[in-house]
């Protein structure tokens, strides 16, 4: 069995639509392009990496839908003396094509943002932060049903994002918690937003110095729970959209390589 990688791509783009990815150059879609145009087994990964390229060889993969982009720059030339040179050569030496769904899958209605309000059962969710220019909002805010003490969101944080006695966090462990914004992946620059739209607690990764000083001056509660963290969730969710699309056309596999690099 198998899919042409054109109904493939619709199938993603159905999730996540290229109309939300960012106008700075975000690199969301297609990166390489299989070597038949057809797709027989398909491998979600987080990223590529060596481990995931032999992954991908292991379990006969022939097409890898990530969320970071192979492909974020332009580049001039393929060098293989290169991290990114080695990935892409590698990659179609084997024949293996490659699709990122990265900012579009971040954005998207049932994306990244909308699965992380739901991990931490949030109600009334709203855009983060607030749409300016009719650009689309990234991230998510809602609001706890029953206020919870920043202590116990810490806990169920550690749980979701498979962080453990890793989460930097800045608040008082013993305030309620009502009002709740969340941002896959690096969403430091959003601080100043939370603060300014009253949010009680912020959940993102690779917050800056200054960034939590600035939570920590204004009595926002902020917790990093890294970028592997925070992310994670791309691989189940596009991997059950695909197969629920797909159904048994091809096989869908999830990788069991983690892209935690502080681990």
């Amino acid at each position: 069995m198998s899919i042409a990688a054109k109904n493939l791509i619709n199938v993603i783009e159905k999730l996540a639509p290229l109309s939300y990815a960012e106008s700075w150059g975000d690199n969301s879609g297609l990166q390489l392009s299989p070597k038949q145009g057809e797709v027989d087994r398909i491998l979600v990964a987080l990223e590529v990496r060596d481990a995931v390229i032999a992954e991908s060889e292991s379990v006969g993969a022939d097409f890898l839908v990530i969320h970071h982009p192979l492909i974020f720059f332009p580049i001039k030339r393929i060098d293989a003396d290169t991290i990114d040179g080695r990935y892409v050569a590698a990659l179609i030496s084997e024949g293996i094509g490659v699709y990122a769904a990265h900012i579009s899958f971040d954005a998207a209605p049932g994306g990244m943002n909308d699965m992380l309000a739901a991990q931490f059962a949030l109600a009334e969710v709203q855009p983060f932060p607030a749409s300016k220019d009719g650009q689309a909002s990234i991230g998510r805010a809602g609001r706890l049903e029953c206020p919870q003490s920043f202590k116990t969101l810490c806990a169920r944080a550690e749980d979701c994002f498979g962080m453990a006695g890793r989460l930097k966090t800045v608040g008082n462990p013993d305030r309620l918690i009502e009002r709740v914004a969340v941002c896959g992946g690096a969403g430091g620059e959003y601080v100043e937003a939370a603060i300014k739209e009253g949010i009680d607690l912020y959940i993102t990764s690779d917050v800056r110095h200054h960034e939590a000083h600035w939570a920590k001056e204004d009595g926002l509660c902020l917790i990093d729970g890294g970028h592997w963290g925070t992310e994670k969730i791309f691989v189940p969710v596009m991997a059950a959209h695909l197969r629920k699309a797909v159904g048994n056309a091809v096989e869908i596999i999830e990788s069991k390589i983690s892209a935690d690099p502080w681990m």
